[in-house]
């Protein structure tokens, strides 16, 4: 496992660990952290983890399309963790605009997402984002955290945010 990625999921651990309620994990394939664990064990307070995936036969809970999610309700969820897939969604503001639109007020958005990595997944591979462009596509939420991972703070390998959905948008 990278440096980054224990970076990483030592953060989405703590923080993980006082959400409650229902979570939907968008892009979840295995749902798998990379170091034994599945990102579900870091929900320890969560009434309900769903799993996602926008084609069938993943072995996820749901079949989504994050960029757009009429099967589930308006205000329906009280997290969502958006982890490295952003970078894969051929339109990322849609994706965004759907999970504010899921969340609850006083919900959290956890999303991790590329600045200097190397293309992966091609050819789904659409996307790096700067921390300016990560405030700007969050813009209608309130940023409580924005973590760059990785040890050159001018070149991250991602970044990690913590958001909130606190008014409509």
């Amino acid at each position: 496992m990278s440096p980054g990625r224990a970076q990483s999921n030592a953060i989405l651990r703590a923080w993980c660990a006082h959400i409650t309620g229902r979570v939907l994990s968008i892009g979840s394939s295995s749902d798998q952290d990379g170091d034994g664990h599945r990102y579900r064990e870091y929900f320890v307070r969560a009434d309900r983890y769903d799993t996602s995936e926008p084609t069938p036969g993943q072995k996820c809970d749901l079949v989504l399309d994050a960029r757009s999610m009429p099967s589930m309700a308006d205000a329906s969820v009280d997290a969502v963790l958006c982890n490295g897939v952003l970078e894969h969604v051929d339109d990322c503001h849609a994706a965004v605009r759907e999970c504010w639109r899921i969340l609850k007020a006083g919900g959290t958005f956890l999303l991790g997402v590329p600045f200097a990595q190397p293309l992966h997944r091609a050819p789904q591979d659409f996307w790096r984002f700067t921390e300016h462009g990560v405030r700007y596509l969050l813009r209608a939420f309130v940023i409580e955290d924005l973590v760059p991972i990785g040890d050159d703070p001018k070149a991250p390998s991602a970044y990690l945010v913590r958001a909130r959905k606190v008014a409509a948008c």
